[in-house]
């Protein structure tokens, strides 16, 4: 992987993941990445029950990875007993030798969360990106998922720009710009490089 995948070429394009029922206690139930240096585009994961497990749904990649992850759908996502619900992790450095482009950033953008609902999640969003892999035009909408756990930060972000549209529960980040329920804009963003990650979970 990394300069091997972005030597190689061969993107994966046009993935439909649909009625799966899916558990997973030590990684997460769909996770694109770590290896995805050839690219990860058109992907849509939906009717998705995720079930006593450690992550849901998790995206994960690193410098030196290059390529790119975009224009990603998750639509009817369900949680119960999960730890962490949707991570999206950049900073995942395992690399096959030395060999790799320690300035080969991928591209992290247009990923989409529509219909997510659940009980039992400690922590239902954590968003990790970084100065050099930022997280660009994520959207939330039409999510309402119950708590286990009382933090400050339950909604984590890090480098990470987007919207919400219409109200969620719980609460987003300050990261993200919000919408009402026409898409028109409430209020937009301060900063998308405020981080708010508690690492202990």
């Amino acid at each position: 992987w990394d300069e091997y995948g972005i030597s190689y070429k061969r993107p994966s394009t046009n993935i439909l993941i649909r009625n799966l029922v899916v558990r997973s206690m030590v990684s997460a139930g769909i996770s694109i990445g770590s290896e995805m240096s050839g690219g990860v585009s058109n992907v849509t994961v939906e009717n998705l029950p995720v079930w006593d497990s450690r992550r849901a749904v998790r995206i994960k990649t690193a410098p030196g990875r290059g390529g790119y992850v975009q224009d990603i759908t998750y639509r009817n996502i369900t949680f119960e007993n999960v730890r962490v619900g949707i991570v999206i992790k950049t900073d995942y450095n395992e690399h096959p030798d030395e060999g790799y482009d320690r300035k080969a950033f991928p591209i992290l953008q247009r990923i989409s969360f529509i219909g997510v609902h659940g009980q039992g999640v400690r922590v239902p969003v954590r968003i990790h990106g970084s100065e050099e892999i930022p997280v660009r035009n994520v959207t939330f909408q039409d999510m309402s998922v119950g708590l286990t756990y009382k933090k400050k930060h339950i909604f984590q972000c890090a480098f990470v720009q987007g919207r919400v549209i219409g109200s969620i529960f719980p609460a987003p980040c300050e990261n993200l710009d919000l919408y009402d329920e026409q898409e028109n804009l409430v209020k937009r963003s301060a900063s998308q490089n405020i981080t708010d990650i508690d690492y202990d979970i």
